[in-house]
């Protein structure tokens, strides 16, 4: 238990240090007892699967590839995470010639799951089958689906509570970017089966049932250019609706956004959808000049806050910052330079796009820990030139780790200030454009809302 919690505190900091912001919406909606298997969207390696640990107070027991432990470190991981390891079938090859036994294993870890859920344990497991890099779900495998029913089927007490989840990326592999995972509803696999008609309540029946509700909750777009164009609209729509909790908002946004996007209209787009899309431009092109990121819910309340549009959290003052600096300077100056080498090597070892991030996780997570020795025997070396004991330099080591945290969230507190503070220094024509453009966006939220 203790080492798990030592994983759970690294796998926040990888999370918190590459995106800006990871909001849960719907971290309520798990039962707290009770079998529950959590099913969802797998685009970006291991940063859904550290995000899908904060998505319950539950710990999960992720269904998982046993190719992914292939170091001590690795497998130590998996065991104090009660990982279950399954095998690939584009792995199978390679383990075959390894000697290991297929069949047995993924019996084995059948059986686990089996005893998981009849122990009332919460599983996760992305249906997908491996990362699907896009942000639309993608084409199901039925062995979610057959687990569950094998799982029914043993005992006519059994019961699993289905909790579809979404991540959703304003881009996975743009560092300081944000990112959002979305709860949906719950449901009782057994009472949806029941209510089936014969003939209809078979594993491919039950894998559709699966798609359109971790579709309910991802972004549906075929790639990450059109999901963040689309974003404009949702992150507008959410900023008018919401603005003091913009993040939260923006799912509510995401399936209407997506049919205005699409446009189900067969003669074209209609007048209402090209000024609301027009609009939503707008003030997303006004996010981006004004340093933000263009596609971000949180930096689109700012910039109405700062145009009067609405009344929001305003952000830390520059009276704060400016007393905040001194410790945020050290922070930055201590972890800040190891960054860009991390970010280097993660970049020269891969060739897969969705590889990316989970190298700057591991090895970078190594280098970082090196980088962090190192830092603290020089400080060693320099207390005892100034004759001070070097046993100091253990206390800045374990203080390293949150001194990068504080720089980290000054640099955000930063850019949300400098955002607010170039929208007011804008021109007056500019001003009452952009708040024109909020008023098109509001308009479709309240009939939306109607």
């Amino acid at each position: 238990m203790s080492f798990r919690r030592v994983v759970y505190w690294v796998s926040e900091r990888c999370l918190r240090w590459f995106y800006r912001e990871h909001r849960v919406v719907g971290f309520g909606r798990v039962p707290t007892q009770g079998a529950v298997l959590l099913v969802g969207n797998h685009p970006n390696d291991i940063p859904d699967v550290i995000a899908g640990l904060y998505l319950s107070p539950r710990h999960p027991r992720y269904i998982a590839t046993v190719s992914v432990a292939t170091n001590p470190i690795a497998k130590a991981m998996y065991e104090a995470m009660a990982v279950i390891p399954i095998v690939r079938v584009r792995d199978a090859r390679k383990m075959k010639a390894e000697g290991i036994d297929l069949a047995a294993l993924n019996q084995a870890a059948n059986d686990t799951v089996q005893a998981a859920l009849s122990a009332g344990d919460v599983v996760a497991v992305f249906p997908e089958g491996g990362v699907h890099d896009v942000s639309e779900i993608g084409r199901l495998r039925t062995g979610v689906a057959k687990m569950v029913q094998e799982h029914l089927d043993a005992d006519s007490k059994n019961d699993v509570i289905i909790a579809p989840f979404g991540h959703q990326y304003e881009h996975p592999r743009r560092w300081r970017s944000d990112m959002l995972s979305v709860l949906g509803e719950p449901w009782s696999a057994r009472a949806w089966l029941e209510a089936q008609p014969e003939g209809q309540r078979g594993a491919a029946a039950f894998t559709d049932r699966l798609r359109t509700v971790i579709r309910a909750v991802t972004r549906n777009s075929a790639t990450w250019d059109e999901a963040a164009t689309r974003d404009e609209v949702v992150a507008a729509a959410a900023g008018v609706s919401a603005p003091c909790d913009a993040l939260d908002a923006a799912p509510q946004f995401v399936a209407r956004a997506a049919a205005l996007a699409a446009d189900a209209h067969g003669d074209g787009p209609s007048a209402h959808a090209v000024r609301v899309r027009t609009a939503a431009q707008l003030l997303a092109k006004a996010v981006e000049r004004a340093g933000g990121i263009g596609t971000s819910s949180v930096d689109m309340a700012r910039l109405l806050h700062a145009l009067d549009v609405h009344t929001s959290a305003a952000p830390v003052p520059s009276v704060g910052l400016l007393a905040l600096f001194p410790v945020a300077a050290i922070g930055g100056a201590l972890t800040g330079p190891i960054l860009p080498v991390v970010h280097a090597l993660a970049k020269k070892g891969t060739t897969q796009r969705a590889d990316f991030v989970a190298a700057c996780f591991v090895p970078g997570l190594y280098v970082v820990l090196l980088w962090w020795i190192v830092v603290a025997l020089v400080a060693a070396g320099v207390f005892t030139a100034i004759g001070w004991s070097p046993l100091w330099a253990l206390l800045l080591l374990v203080t390293l780790p949150r001194l990068g945290d504080f720089a980290m969230r000054w640099k955000d507190w930063l850019t949300a200030w400098r955002l607010m503070a170039r929208a007011r220094g804008w021109e007056k024509a500019e001003r009452q454009a952009l708040g024109e453009a909020a008023g098109v966006v509001r308009e479709w939220v309240d009939g939306l809302e109607k």
